[in-house]
């Protein structure tokens, strides 16, 4: 069957989450549907110990540069799929909804996201900084926006490629590349729709969060959306 949809899942050393997330995102696979893990490395331990092996498959080393942002923009433009959904590796994210947010891009949404803080939306977790940096960040952009997202800067979004290959991916780190698609989306009046989800924070491993990295990046994108350039 013809790949119509592709989930790309940014990797780095997640060898203790990437078999279950797998296993959570093949109970439901269609077969019009690929699965790319990317890794910066041949020797990161999440393909070491990848114990799938199916023609639905596929792991690539991204020669872009290091990082998720990169990863990210390796995937999708080595993917087969007119829908795109990044799905994070570190297992927080609810696979059963991956097909509720392609159904979004099929009826003409070019983002579509899953959101933690909408209602019927939890995240599951510490009330880190983190937290309190996503959540904040969201109510600015929705409320002094107008963008139909409460939940910009979660990863766990989907996208229609052609929308993707209009635009050109700037961002250097994971923590704002689907901000600034949300941004860029907005300033081409593209649709956004959002679905709820519950967001259960990974139970191994470590987080690649960098308030240093998102803080500068965030403000960046509100300034483009302050003077509207695309």
């Amino acid at each position: 069957m013809e790949i119509t949809k592709s989930i790309i899942i940014p990797c780095k050393d997640e060898e203790d989450n990437i078999n279950n997330v797998l296993h959570g995102i093949f109970k439901s696979l269609k077969e019009d549907t690929e699965v790319i893990v990317v890794v910066d490395d041949v020797k990161d331990s999440t393909i070491k110990n990848l114990s799938y092996n199916t023609e639905n498959l596929r792991t690539m080393i991204n020669d872009y540069g290091p990082g998720p942002a990169n990863a990210i923009k390796y995937g999708i433009e080595n993917s087969l799929g007119d829908s795109i959904c990044v799905f994070m590796g570190d297992g927080s994210d609810d696979p059963d909804q991956i097909e509720e947010l392609f159904s979004l891009i099929n009826r003409g949404v070019s983002v579509a996201v899953a959101t933690r803080y909408s209602r019927g939306g939890q995240y599951v977790g510490n009330s880190t900084l983190k937290y309190l940096l996503s959540r904040l960040s969201g109510v600015i952009l929705y409320y002094l926006f107008f963008i139909k997202t409460k939940d910009p800067t979660n990863m766990f979004k989907a996208y229609d490629k052609s929308f993707l290959n209009s635009v050109e991916i700037e961002s250097k780190n994971g923590f704002t590349l689907g901000l600034e698609m949300v941004v860029k989306a907005k300033l081409q009046k593209k649709r956004i729709a959002e679905i709820p989800t519950i967001w259960i924070d990974r139970d191994f491993g470590e987080s690649k969060f960098s308030i240093s990295k998102f803080l500068p990046s965030y403000l960046y994108w509100v300034f483009r959306l302050i003077i509207r350039k695309k």
